[in-house]
């Protein structure tokens, strides 16, 4: 359960850097009132007018200050104000097929599709003066792979959810083309109950502690996965003709037939991107080769031998239904250089009294 890792801090006391705003940040201080008349709250350093709480009289070290902890230009946290929720508010492009395939899967209908996996939508806002950008609304989701996996079965679990959701956006006629390891989520409040800070996953609220409390996904399953970042994505002919598509295909580099000038069929795309994310796990953990014959099929060389996602989905089926409850209880080891792995001692700990490193 709990975990007592030290939680290095990345800022220096008194670094005048971290009292000026980023020229990204100061897009999001003048949106700020528009934020709060629609009930999402911005932490302090992005009110008009802020002053650094280290430097008023009293303040604590600047390490020990939300307020510091500085946001990248597309996204930044909030909190919903009518019920404390924590949100992540998300620039999205308006030249981009992004929102429209957001309300197409956001629908009462593919909602109610239980292999759906998009990132739920809790709000669009569209800002005055501006036809270039939109703001969507999503929950506070973490990101899957920054807490370690324990058990066979929590793999298992997760690649289930995204090879039937592949499957499923497929039969919309939808290539996510960046279904890739950095765009998977997955929902955190079942394993980090005490929350995180967005800036600061392994705190709580974003101050280093060095007690950082969560628990395996085991222990606390389901835990649901989503599927985030669908600016590259487009529906394709609906009507049965080969897809082809020229250009780039997001995070992963390896697809064997990327071009920009020969076209290629997203949708078996796609499932290479899926099949090496668990092909990566699959090298990053001791214990789960019995996913590499599926993930083989999935990453084939030659698009025209790979599965596509109804193959997939429809494999992993079977597979599946083979699975006893004792190899999905089976321990699993993170075996990822220049991470040392754990020693037998450690792994004695986790497997007995409840300790839980993040490694």
């Amino acid at each position: 359960m709990a975990s007592l890792e030290p939680l290095p801090s990345t800022h220096w006391v008194n670094d005048p850097k971290w009292e000026e705003l980023l020229p990204c940040e100061e897009f999001w201080v003048s949106i700020q009132p528009l934020l709060l008349s629609r009930g999402y709250e911005l932490r302090s350093r992005y009110h008009p007018g802020w002053t650094p709480s280290w430097l008023q009289p009293g303040g604590k070290p600047l390490h020990l200050c939300d307020d510091s902890l500085q946001i990248g230009y597309k996204m930044i946290d909030a909190t919903r104000t009518n019920d404390s929720l924590k949100v992540v508010i998300r620039q999205v492009p308006t030249h981009t097929d992004e929102l429209p395939l957001l309300a197409i899967l956001s629908s009462p209908e593919l909602q109610a599709d239980p292999r759906n996996c998009t990132v739920p939508i809790l709000d669009v806002i569209i800002l005055p003066g501006n036809d270039e950008l939109a703001l969507i609304i999503m929950p506070m989701l973490r990101d899957f792979g920054d807490l370690p996996f324990r058990r066979v079965g929590e793999v298992v679990e997760m690649f289930e959810q995204l090879v039937h959701f592949l499957a499923f956006l497929h039969e919309q006629s939808i290539a996510h083309m960046d279904f890739c390891w950095f765009n998977i989520m997955m929902d955190g409040s079942r394993v980090v109950p005490k929350g995180w800070h967005f800036l600061s996953p392994f705190s709580h609220d974003g101050i280093p502690s060095g007690d950082f409390e969560w628990f395996d996904r085991w222990s606390v399953r389901p835990v649901k996965y989503y599927m985030i970042d669908f600016e590259l994505s487009q529906r394709m002919n609906p009507q049965g003709n080969p897809c082809r598509f020229v250009g780039s295909w997001g995070q992963d580099r390896s697809v064997p037939e990327m071009s920009f000038t020969t076209p290629s069929d997203p949708f078996k795309v796609d499932v290479y991107q899926l099949g090496n994310v668990i092909k990566k796990l699959i090298r990053n953990y001791v214990g789960l080769d019995i996913l590499k014959p599926l993930v083989d099929a999935m990453t084939n060389s030659d698009p025209l031998k790979r599965l596509t996602a109804e193959e997939s989905s429809k494999q992993f089926s079977i597979f599946r239904k083979k699975c006893t409850a004792r190899a999905m209880k089976r321990r699993i080891w993170k075996n990822e250089p220049p991470i040392p792995p754990l020693t037998s001692l450690e792994r004695f700990l986790v497997r007995y009294l409840q300790y839980n490193p993040i490694n």
